[in-house]
């Protein structure tokens, strides 16, 4: 209850609260009982309030894995290699794009412009961009993710 009321505790807020809820989440994901606290709290029906969170791509309705490396396939990037990328990190992980490794810790896919077109290609994890990548960047990368569990 707490982030909804820091958040305005009001139904016009409700893409903030639900961005808050989220990111204080475990598995980063809005799930049945919040999206039944919400509709509590605001006094909306638990339909509306799903409809809602299904609705923004940045509210995810399934749990996460702890990182997501999200390809920029923007034009820029994708002149840049970005297909080769989303290849390395495949080989790196040994999954298809979309898939979660066997321990739920990563997955990958590709995501619209990140706005580092300089530096391209690049990857985006979480609010990080990492760019000017090359398999061994790409392997140096996930390596490091792998020592932070």
């Amino acid at each position: 209850m707490a982030i909804i009321e820091e958040n305005g505790g009001r139904r016009e807020n409700i893409l903030n609260i639900l961005l808050a809820l989220q990111s204080a989440a475990d598995e980063r994901y809005i799930d049945r009982e919040t999206i039944a606290l919400v509709a509590g709290a605001l006094s909306m029906t638990e339909t509306k309030v799903f409809e809602i969170a299904a609705f923004y791509s940045m509210i995810n309705t399934k749990p996460q894995t702890k990182y997501r490396l999200e390809v920029c396939n923007s034009t820029p990037c994708y002149f840049s290699k970005s297909d080769e990328v989303a290849a390395w990190i495949g080989d790196e992980l040994g999954v298809k794009m979309g898939e979660a490794t066997a321990d739920g810790v990563f997955s990958y896919g590709f995501t619209p412009c990140v706005g580092a077109c300089d530096i391209g290609p690049v990857i985006k994890v979480g609010d990080d961009v990492y760019g000017n990548l090359t398999r061994e960047k790409v392997r140096d990368l996930i390596r490091d993710f792998r020592t932070e569990i």
